[in-house]
């Protein structure tokens, strides 16, 4: 019934402003180019759903984590632990099934925290496939993907030398959560930089039922891109990245909201990072776009957890388990392609993707202090430190061919075909557990996994306004390292792992008028051997361990709509419903978000110096949980933002935005379906309380003019 409202509201409003918008101009946005696809690609000629989120609309929205930039793309849900570490499920699937890219280069080895480790303000766009791309970038993209690319200097090829600097500071209520960056940019003589750094500092978060113990952070960061144009066409780079998270709480330990018996945290949590690029633009009649990419990254991080094991039926701790582990990972790639104009209707773009990482075997120092009924200490056992897993690699080697043909004025074709083949291995020793050391053998310690994925899909012009699409495509995702040869608390690996594989397929509409846009998307998943956590015994304790035994079935439609009032408001309404069955078992998938939309509209002057947004967001109940989750009740949030660019405003005053906004304006007392809890959302997690946020920006020089 609500979904029937909220159109009837949409329809209300639009008649309400059609006679005005009549008279009135909009203005005209230049066509966007995306690079999801590989090479770039104007967004209207593809098939291929891929949404984009600008760098305007991050400043204004003013996101506190990366995660929270995709929260208005509909079909994409962000999965929060309750602090910094969250992900974005895209169209039902999240993790290792929709990876990360920055700037077209691999995440690997923990993307739990991989978004952590991007501040907002960094990011230039953020490009969205919803749906496979393994046709594309090869393993892992079985429900979609996220390439961000960051910030860089303007281009200085034929410019003089100037420079300029940027001051960002931000503020949140909820969780005192304080942050600023500071950046230096110059360019000229064919040179261009943007150095920059950034704090972070944020104290546990509240929620209408109490605060959150445990979901504090801190980080600290400092990144550069220098980049060299010996000519207009070409530009070489070096960029990199160090990061560190410190005092990282993970929240939701398994007595949520009691006392907790496990408190985990990440401390340190590091990154570090360097890029070598190279691209080249119309070389010659034939050869559109060159790029080259050579990368390397290194995390390291140490987990510092203690578990309360609870007399049976009183809260007395019996032992306490304080276990200090440290968990690297090596990783870094290469990628190469082409951008062929064979034909004036037809580009060809081939390249080459090679990528490994290593895993180093976790190391561990472990200390457990034994209590009596009295709470009074009585033994304490500490097992020598040293590394209780061996080292595991992954080794995966891609090469690919996008096909991108304008049949004609009316129709446009893209093929996409991709050979993939993944190599995973384990060390034969050191094993802490004999019993995990058995599951090994000379047929399972190592293997190879191939795999031939392909796109196919075709937009129809209908007319001016009015578009089809269609798009085919099966994924492919190879066994992760984790899954297949480390243990973790309660969970076992599974050497036997094989791959998950999917098909796939999509049709859509969209409408797009001066004053009126509409887009509606209807797709199927369908991925067999699908992973699933099974519950086994070992060594006569409940444990997990990850099956390839189940087989999805993911269905789910989307929709968009906008209004334009004059030229620069808008009202709008987004919505998705997405249902998944694990079609062995009947039961519905673990993480399947309720249906949720959001109505809104957004007012913006003439003159581009206010700026302010209204919403609702409105989710339903989840009455069919997965067997590992229980149900969540409906609600609806309240937001509300305003801003000023104070350089339009006052003449000659420099680049300045200044946002204010308050979410969840009533202090609504939810809780998400996909926020995790441990396990499943079986805890009450409670989503942030109100919260009032501000941003100030303001760039100087050279920095204020792009």
């Amino acid at each position: 019934m609500k979904n029937y409202t909220i159109l009837a509201l949409f329809v209300l409003v639009h008649t309400f402003f059609y006679g005005q918008e009549q008279t009135q101009d909009t203005i005209k946005i230049a066509p966007v180019e995306v690079t999801a696809l590989r090479s770039s690609s104007p967004l209207k000629n593809l098939p291929v759903n891929v949404v984009v989120v600008n760098q305007r609309a991050i400043l204004e929205t003013q996101p506190p984590s990366a995660t929270e930039i995709l929260k208005y793309i509909p079909g994409v849900v962000v999965q929060n632990d309750g602090g910094i570490t969250s992900t974005p499920i895209i169209r039902g699937l999240s993790r290792e099934r929709a990876p990360i890219l920055i700037d077209g280069n691999s995440f690997v080895g923990g993307r739990i925290r991989s978004y952590a480790l991007i501040d907002p303000w960094q990011v230039e766009r953020v490009e969205v496939i919803k749906g496979p791309a393994s046709a594309f970038w090869g393993s892992d993209a079985v429900s979609g993907l996220v390439n961000v690319i960051t910030r860089k200097a303007e281009n200085g090829y034929g410019k003089d030398f100037k420079v300029g600097a940027s001051l960002y500071g931000g503020y949140q209520s909820v969780n005192s959560y304080s942050r600023g960056r500071l950046e230096v940019e110059g360019r000229g003589n064919g040179f261009d930089f943007l150095i920059g750094g950034g704090i972070r500092d944020a104290s546990n978060t509240d929620t209408p039922g109490g605060e959150i113990p445990n979901s504090q952070f801190k980080s600290n960061y400092f990144d550069w891109n220098i980049g060299y144009s010996p000519a207009e066409n070409h530009r070489f780079e070096f960029s990199g990245k160090i990061f560190k998270n410190e005092d990282v709480g993970f929240p939701g330990g398994l007595g949520a909201p009691g006392p907790p018996i496990r408190v985990r945290l990440f401390s340190p949590d590091e990154q570090t990072g360097y890029n070598f690029n190279y691209t080249g633009k119309k070389l010659s009649s034939v050869i559109e776009e060159v790029g080259f990419s050579a990368y390397f990254k290194q995390q390291r991080l140490h987990i510092d957890q203690v578990t309360n094991v609870r007399f049976p039926n009183t809260m007395n701790v019996n032992r306490r388990i304080d276990v200090n582990l440290d968990v690297d990972v090596d990783f870094g790639g290469i990628k190469a392609f082409t951008a062929l104009r064979l034909a004036e209707n037809s580009k060809l773009t081939v390249g080459a993707d090679y990528l490994r990482e290593h895993r180093f075997g976790t190391k561990r120092e472990l200390v457990v202090d034994i209590f009596n009924p009295m709470g009074v200490q009585v033994n304490q056992v500490a097992p020598p430190p040293g590394q209780i897993q061996p080292d595991s690699y992954a080794t995966s080697i891609g090469i690919f061919a996008v096909e991108e043909w304008k049949v004609s004025d009316a129709v446009d074709l893209l093929i996409a075909l991709r050979y993939d083949n993944v190599k995973n291995e384990i060390e034969s020793e050191p094993f802490f557990i004999p019993a995990i050391a058995s599951l090994y053998n000379a047929d399972n310690s190592s293997d190879n996994n191939s795999a031939l994925t392909g796109n196919i899909g075709a937009k129809f012009h209908a007319s001016e306004k009015s578009d089809f699409s269609v798009n085919l495509a099966n994924s492919f995702r190879g066994p992760d390292l984790f899954s297949k040869y480390n243990f973790a608390d309660g969970v076992i690996p599974n050497p036997d792992l094989g791959p998950e594989k999917g098909i796939f397929y999509e049709l859509g509409y969209a409408y797009d008028s001066d004053n009126f846009d509409f887009n509606l998307n209807f797709y199927q998943n369908f991925v067999n051997d699908l992973y699933v956590p099974v519950s086994v015994d070992f060594q006569g304790t409940p444990n997990i361990q990850n099956q390839a035994i189940g087989k999805a079935k993911l269905t789910g439609l989307e929709y968009q709509l906008s209004h334009t009032i004059g030229k620069l408001s808008s009202v709008f309404l987004t919505g998705s419903y997405i249902r998944g069955k694990n079609e062995i078992t009947n039961d519905d998938l673990a993480f399947m978000p309720a249906n949720q939309n959001i109505l809104g509209f957004q007012i913006r002057n003439n003159s581009d110096t206010f700026f302010g947004r209204f919403e609702t967001v409105i989710v339903g109940e989840q009455d069919k949980p997965a067997p590992t989750e229980r149900e969540t009740d409906s609600y609806n949030l309240f937001n509300l933002s305003a801003g000023f660019n104070l350089h339009n405003l006052f003449s000659n005053f420099p680049y300045s935005k200044f946002v204010l906004s308050v979410d969840n304006l009533v202090n609504e007392e939810y809780q998400s379906h996909v926020f995790r809890g441990t396990p499943g959302n079986q805890t009450r997690f409670l989503a942030p309380g109100r919260s009032i946020n501000a941003q100030l920006i303001i760039r100087l020089g050279v920095a204020g003019k792009h």
